[in-house]
């Protein structure tokens, strides 16, 4: 019995020890000291670099370009910053903004698809479509359609471990030259700048000899006679300078495009939470709404600015664009056949833009791709 008495009574002192010691600790972390903040991680800054080829704003392409990077910068309360711009291939020339985020040189990089036939054919189908619209809306509109019904062509930038995020459209292309153009014939012999794999044969086509040649080498190509006629949107004409030297300009309409696309590193983007992605896409979408009202604003300084430096304005009429046009090969059908040669989903690309435009009221002055039309 004393035994019993003796573990009854270890028992009871256990049990109070247990006891107190668990009120302390539970008076140590509910008494009257006040209650210790939680320490706040900061957010993680990503800083992005950034690169061209093109010209710095106010160029128009760079300007929109600019806006967006800006735009996600101040919207991310401070999440994202673009540490570097590299304008005028300062880092990465026409044909090595693609390879340059591909492999994580830059973060972010205008990609100009002229430059890329070869790497992004069905990406350049724009170029590939004489007397297109000439209206930036009803482009824009067509390749936001485009690039939603046909994944091909977010697909061939995007295997090039990026994010394809915003088209950069341009108004349509148009004449400056150091003489006369008004009919076709007056092409016969004309030494003219371009770029890319079908401008080149619209040019030669009228009799032309198309010189590739980018647009920064222009300038002094005309004020050295090398040569006589350059092949772009008024804007980026007058940005450039040419009406120093180019005095006649003809209104000529070939048609709009979408020349450049803008591309996030993919191990970047990956990186990024999903708001701040989600960030990127809706001020893309707001970029490429803003950039066709400044696309109409720039075009009118660039005819103002042409006037005032002495420019006289030609406008070709359109059944010259019609022997013009009636003057090339099926360049549409061309195209479609050596896409789909090569595998790709080129039917569908052409025969949607062609009837996007039409269905919006476009006219063309002969109808491409009519073998390849249901």
């Amino acid at each position: 019995m004393g035994e019993n008495l003796i573990n009854s009574t270890k028992k009871t002192i256990l049990f109070w020890l247990f006891s107190i010691v668990a009120m302390s600790l539970i008076l140590g972390c509910s008494g009257d000291t006040e209650p210790q903040a939680d320490e706040t991680v900061p957010a993680q800054v990503f800083k992005l670099k950034f690169s061209s080829p093109l010209a710095p704003p106010p160029f128009l392409i760079s300007e929109t370009q600019k806006w967006w990077a800006d735009e996600v910068a101040a919207r991310s309360d401070g999440r994202i910053e673009f540490t570097d711009f590299y304008w005028a291939g300062a880092l990465t020339k026409g044909g090595e903004t693609l390879e340059a985020v591909e492999v994580g040189i830059v973060d972010v990089g205008i990609v100009t698809y002229p430059y890329y036939a070869g790497k992004l054919p069905l990406g350049n189908f724009s170029y590939a479509v004489p007397f297109g619209s000439g209206d930036p809306a009803m482009i824009l509109q067509a390749i936001r359609t485009l690039y939603d019904t046909v994944p091909a062509l977010r697909a061939e930038t995007e295997r090039y471990n990026q994010k394809y995020l915003l088209p950069g459209v341009i108004a349509t292309y148009n004449l400056t030259s150091t003489r006369p153009i008004v009919n076709f014939e007056d092409f016969d012999g004309l030494k003219i700048a371009s770029i890319g794999a079908y401008h080149p044969k619209i040019l030669n086509a009228a009799g032309a000899t198309a010189i590739h040649m980018p647009v920064a080498e222009r300038y002094q190509a005309l004020q050295s006679g090398v040569i006589e006629a350059e092949f772009l949107p008024w804007d980026i004409s007058y940005a450039y300078k040419y009406q120093d030297f180019a005095k006649h300009a003809t209104f000529v309409d070939m048609g709009g495009a979408a020349p450049v696309g803008l591309g996030v590193n993919k191990d970047t983007w990956n990186s990024l939470p999903r708001d701040l992605q989600q960030l990127m896409l809706d001020v893309a979408d707001e970029a490429a709404d803003r950039s066709i009202a400044l696309i109409k604003e720039r075009t009118e300084e660039a005819k103002a600015g042409f006037a005032e430096a002495g420019v006289t304005f030609y406008e070709m009429p359109f059944a010259e664009k019609e022997k013009w046009a009636q003057a090339l090969s099926d360049i549409p059908g061309d195209w479609i056949e050596e896409m789909e040669g090569k595998g790709l989903a080129g039917k569908k690309t052409m025969i949607g833009y062609l009837n996007l435009l039409e269905e919006a009221g476009h006219e063309f002055p002969r109808e491409w791709a009519a073998d390849y039309r249901d």
